[in-house]
């Protein structure tokens, strides 16, 4: 046996004749392996080195000797998770487009994530503040403002109530709590519709949305 050393530690070879050449190639790969490693090593500690070369967090001293110096300050921040106020999303569509039979208002609450439901005590609430055409808005109604038309229309609960619920300015018509989120739907319908003349009908609905207290709890 031949002990040969190399980096701090040895490689022991065999010294028989047969396997002297084979034993050489392994030792020149792997001589080769561990000096890559080592470059790898110290060009990583040197690019390291260099980034944060220019600055210390030492104390800074000048004087007439050391006009200048640096100084490499850390910053930090934390937010924990009872600081995030959550976000509630009300999505109503832009047009009602009435019609003959009643048609389909919806609703929508999105979560800004499944877990920051409505707080215990308070809702999401949708109610409508005004409603009607230019200078009128204070009744469900569209106009036609080339005929001088009016036409009334009303929002209520729902198709299959034998007594449905109507929803007039002021009321609420949507509301969420607690777990509570996605979809509440609402009819509109024209009143009278076979006493209404043809013509092109237009007007708005205003709504207030709001976070606010469920007094009935």
């Amino acid at each position: 046996m031949t002990t040969i050393p190399f980096l701090g530690e040895y490689i022991s070879l065999k010294t028989k004749q047969k396997s002297n050449f084979k034993e050489k190639i392994k030792m020149k790969k792997t001589v080769k392996k561990v000096t890559t490693a080592i470059i790898a090593t110290v060009m990583c500690m040197s690019a390291t080195t260099a980034a944060f070369a220019a600055s210390t967090t030492d104390t800074p001293v000048v004087d007439e000797n050391n006009s200048n110096a640096e100084f490499q300050q850390q910053v930090e921040y934390s937010k924990s998770e009872s600081e995030i106020v959550p976000a509630y999303t009300v999505t109503i569509p832009t047009t009602l487009t009435l019609a003959k039979e009643s048609t389909a208002l919806k609703y929508t609450l999105t979560l800004e994530n499944d877990t920051a439901f409505v707080p215990s005590g308070k809702k999401v609430s949708v109610k409508i503040d005004s409603a009607g055409y230019p200078g009128t808005l204070n009744k469900l109604a569209v106009w036609d403002s080339r005929n001088l038309e009016e036409a009334e229309y009303v929002i209520y609960d729902s198709d299959a109530a034998a007594n449905p619920t109507y929803f007039g300015i002021g009321d609420e018509v949507a509301s969420w709590k607690g777990s509570n989120f996605g979809t509440v739907t609402r009819k509109a319908k024209v009143k009278n519709y076979y006493n209404i003349p043809a013509g092109n009908y237009k007007g708005v609905i205003n709504y207030t949305i709001s976070l606010e207290d469920d007094v009935q709890g």
